[in-house]
């Protein structure tokens, strides 16, 4: 299969920048979208969109313009515009992406524990070999909208050109369903395809707010919908849903976590947007991280346009699906906490063992395992992978060298390989860690274990801090806030932590709710930014 050249295809020089790559897109987009009965718009439209996947994802198209332009003196010929028609770039497929399991030990050895003792590692999947540019992966796609009063003005009016746009950004092989919700769950679309973009727009202009919010109600009206599609018909898609809210749903929480767990054993991914500062964050956050997806602060109603294009193109970049990591620990090691730190941070389980680790005589009942829901992992040229960061409890009493190492247990990754039609695959590691046979400390902390435990804290602080601001105690807030920034500085980020720290300081003098969104904006950069990546590559 031979790739076009995109920038030909849009009608826009290689030196076009992002705004104009967009123009171009959305005119020919409106141009060719295809109707039931012209084939030719159709496979046109396909290229289009595939064009702007590529070129309006900057890391995709850093790539596609290294492939385009091999050499220094090619690139700068074609940023003065002296610019031939390139030949046909290959397309890169990937027939069943190779994963690999990595695990990274908090130190390399230690000393025999004579107490109960911490120990942390890291455990990362991703592609075994270079990136490659995917074939665009269809999607079922389900957007389940805030309907409700609070919804009024601005909010519905940009929710509803968010989805127009987005409409575009469809390929002719995507399903879409679309549900608005308040105390009642109105389906819009049900597993439409592009061919019924003009029902779906008709019926937007109907759309009004009403009523209160009541998220479980829309939660599985839009998953019965999802789950009574089969993944195995056709070809293999990504299964997702999108919730956008702006307020809090009362007294069916509960149901909400019963229905993500469905979600879940459905291999669907949530990912949740919270619109302005008045919406649950710790129900969207837990939402998401036990369906394996991933929760967004959106700041203004303008900003959703921007947002749902990204989680569509994050989703196109699709390699495995309902990916679960499981840690089974061995004899006399115990998990007490796992924190996704990458690509995003997201708290997956958590026990309250600090007094236990405090008394030497205490004894922990039984070593259980635990699975971590890690969704879908998305393939970019930086080599995108899944990391969580393992805390364990080593009780000595239980534990027994053997061959001078101690066996922590078993790491296992099961996940659905999307472009081998979803077939299940599972990688398989043991752990174990040296012992030292000195009375030194033991081995230094690994370095990233290191950031990934900085990232992990500041994360904590900045949930604690928002939650203290709720209750009014502003004074320990602020100490959070500024330990949050320590540890971003740490961590390698002075720009975030700055930020961290002017939020700090704008609600010390009271800024009221300019300072809130400030903190949220700093809580979900560090949780969405891919902070671990990018931090590891700047020491690297």
């Amino acid at each position: 299969m031979i790739r076009p050249d995109f920038y030909a295809v849009l009608g826009v020089p290689p030196v076009a920048s992002a705004e104009e790559i967009r123009q171009a897109y959305y005119q020919l987009a409106r141009q060719h979208h295809p109707d039931a009965s012209n084939e030719t718009d159709s496979a046109q439209f396909k290229v289009i969109a595939e064009a702007y996947r590529v070129l309006g994802t900057p890391q995709l198209r850093v790539a596609y313009d290294q492939a385009l332009y091999p050499t220094e003196r090619e690139h700068q010929k074609a940023q003065r515009g002296n610019r031939k028609a390139p030949p046909p770039i290959p397309v890169m497929h990937v027939a069943n992406p190779a994963l690999t399991l990595d695990i990274t030990l908090g130190q390399s050895e230690i000393i025999p524990p004579q107490d109960m003792t911490r120990f942390y590692l890291l455990a990362e999947i991703g592609p075994a070999g270079e990136p490659a540019v995917l074939e665009p992966q269809p999607l079922d796609l389900a957007l389940l909208v805030d309907r409700s009063n609070s919804m009024h003005g601005e909010k519905i009016f940009e929710s509803k050109r968010a989805i127009q746009s987005m409409l575009d950004h469809l390929h002719m092989d995507d399903l879409l369903t679309l549900v608005f919700f308040d105390d009642f769950a109105e389906v819009v679309a049900d597993g439409e395809t592009p061919r019924g973009r003009p029902g779906i727009e008709e019926a937007l202009k109907g759309i009004t707010v009403r009523g209160s919010t009541e998220l479980a109600k829309g939660l599985e009206v839009t998953l019965d919908k999802l789950v009574a599609r089969s993944p195995s018909s056709g070809r293999a898609r990504a299964a997702s849903l999108v919730l956008l809210t702006d307020g809090q749903t009362y007294g069916d929480e509960q149901r909400c976590f019963e229905l993500a767990n469905r979600a879940r054993e459905n291999g669907i991914s949530i990912t949740t947007l919270g619109l302005g500062a008045e919406w649950n964050r710790s129900l969207l956050d837990r939402l998401s991280a036990i369906s394996g997806g991933s929760s967004h602060y959106v700041a203004q109603p303008t900003d959703l346009t921007r947002h749902f294009e990204e989680v569509v193109h994050q989703l196109r970049a699709t390699l495995a699906l309902n990916m679960r990591m499981t840690f089974e620990p061995a004899p006399g090691a115990h998990i007490v906490r796992a924190t996704r730190v990458a690509p995003d941070i997201a708290e997956a389980y958590d026990v309250p063992t600090d007094q236990l680790s405090q008394q030497p005589n205490a004894k922990i009942s039984g070593s259980s395992k635990v699975t971590v829901d890690l969704g879908a992992l998305v393939g970019r040229p930086d080599r995108e992978t899944a990391v969580v960061l393992w805390e364990l409890l080593l009780d000595p009493r239980q534990m027994a060298s053997r061959q001078g190492e101690y066996t922590l247990g078993e790491v296992s990754v099961t996940y659905a390989a999307t472009q081998h039609n979803n077939q299940m695959e599972q990688i398989q590691r043991e752990v174990s860690v040296n012992v030292s046979g000195t009375n030194s400390s033991g081995a230094p902390v690994e370095s990233d274990v290191k950031l990934a435990l900085q990232l992990a804290t500041a994360y904590r602080c900045q949930v604690q801090a928002d939650s203290l601001m709720h209750d009014g105690n502003t004074e320990e807030a602020l100490s959070q806030l500024t330990t949050a920034s320590l540890r971003l500085q740490n961590a390698g980020d002075a720009d975030l932590a700055i930020k961290a720290q002017q939020t700090a300081q704008k609600l010390a003098t009271g800024s009221g709710q300019g300072g809130v969104d400030d903190m949220l904006q700093v809580r979900y950069q560090t949780k969405n930014l891919g902070l671990f990546h990018r931090l590891r590559r700047r020491r690297s």
